[in-house]
């Protein structure tokens, strides 16, 4: 087991399933003490019990708090409980977000106000009020965006411009935070198997139709991107490894971004 987050403490937002729990797995497999933050009770537990296997049984390294990160009393437990038990916090990956985007045509602002608050707003005030824990550490933040902040997805502006929007923001606070000793990066992954699907239909149905679709526009041929490649992006910029890097947008998608107009039909 590696010892690379030794004494370090991390938060992972939306780790319950997918990239999150890919990420907090692999935090957990290499000493770090983990925050698991989600909306599915079960599934939360579900990856409590993964994270405490990898750990090597260390139970006391790991904490869970429920609920939806929009919920600014939620934001303010994840990070009061964190503290409170683990005396510090190092990392912040904000990681939760949704899809959900409707075409341009049919888009309402309920559902517009949602997708940003989840994607963007929630993350925007998380940073700020984690702020002070990560200045006594000289921790840093990882946000997950999107190849979409870059590459267009059709029938999907809102979720796009919620990435566009957060990989800014990513280089705002590399800029507004540097002076405090902290680090600000985002991970931009293309498309792997995740629940943020969900809103097309069924997620495993909807994920190998895209990834067959997907497969054939990435350069790199030898193999399918998993979620270890992220969470593997993800430790490295979070990790003393990259110490001097900050305000990167660092893509995970085997090239995908540079291949051309990001097209699909789904089948339903």
């Amino acid at each position: 087991m590696s010892s690379q987050f030794d004494g370090k403490v991390a938060i992972v937002t939306g780790s319950s399933a997918g990239l999150g729990e890919a990420i907090a797995l692999l935090f957990a497999a290499r000493g770090a003490r983990v925050t698991l933050c989600g909306r599915d009770q079960d599934r939360l537990k579900s990856v409590l019990d993964k994270t405490v296997k990898v750990s090597g049984g260390h139970e006391d390294r790991f904490l869970t708090v429920l609920g939806d990160l929009t919920d600014a009393n939620v934001r303010k437990e994840i990070l009061e409980q964190t503290v409170n038990k683990f005396g510090q916090l190092d990392i912040l990956v904000a990681n939760a977000g949704i899809g959900g985007s409707n075409a341009f045509e049919t888009e309402t602002e309920e559902n517009f106000n949602k997708v940003f608050d989840t994607n963007l707003k929630s993350v925007f005030f998380l940073i700020q009020k984690a702020v002070p824990h990560l200045e006594k550490t000289k921790g840093n933040v990882v946000n997950i965006s999107s190849i979409a902040s870059s590459v267009i997805i059709p029938s999907a502006p809102t979720y796009s411009l919620t990435k566009a929007a957060l990989d800014h923001l990513t280089r705002c606070l590399a800029v507004d935070l540097g002076s405090k000793g902290i680090r600000v990066n985002a991970v931009n992954p293309g498309c792997f198997p995740t629940l943020i699907v969900r809103d097309l239909g069924d997620p495993d149905v909807v994920n190998r139709q895209i990834q067959k679709v997907e497969q054939l526009r990435v350069p790199l041929k030898d193999r399918i991107g998993v979620l270890q490649d992220v969470a593997e992006a993800v430790a490295f910029l979070a990790s003393d490894a990259a110490g001097f890097i900050t305000g990167e947008l660092v893509k995970v998608d085997g090239g995908r971004s540079y291949s051309g107009l990001l097209t699909y039909s789904l089948d339903k």
